[in-house]
């Protein structure tokens, strides 16, 4: 039950489901949206779903695809710091110490500038 949990918790910290719903800066040329961050922020969502798509029956397997998507999410993070406007730079710093630390219920909390911006400049909503 706890990985389960786990699971649902994490995928939503990493995968941005606000990133995802009602994404809609629609008509954009580029496939996620003109800003720079658009296509970081897709990656964030795709490393997201590979742990919300992971076999939680395997313990050792479900460990191993947390540790990478966490990894991997914290680089994208990074990169994403650097793409977005400076208004939302200390958003991505408290959302990445927080995935750092495995407390995915303030990663959530410091990405909500992160979806709002998300919403309105990109198109996330096809993102696989």
């Amino acid at each position: 039950m706890f990985r389960a949990v786990t699971v649902v918790v994490v995928g939503v910290a990493l995968a941005g489901a606000a990133f995802v719903s009602g994404c809609s800066g629609g008509g954009k040329a580029a496939p996620y949206g003109d800003a720079p961050a658009c296509p970081i922020l897709a990656e964030l969502v795709r490393t997201g779903q590979t742990v919300a798509s992971a076999d939680v029956s395997d313990p050792t397997a479900f460990d191993q695809t947390l540790r990478t998507a966490l990894s991997k999410y914290v680089s994208t993070a990074r990169r994403l710091r650097e793409a977005v406007p400076d208004n939302l730079r200390p958003s991505v710093t408290l959302m990445i110490d927080a995935a750092e630390r495995r407390d995915f219920e303030a990663a959530i909390a410091a990405r909500s500038k992160l979806d709002k911006f998300a919403r309105s400049n990109c198109n996330l909503d096809d993102v696989k």
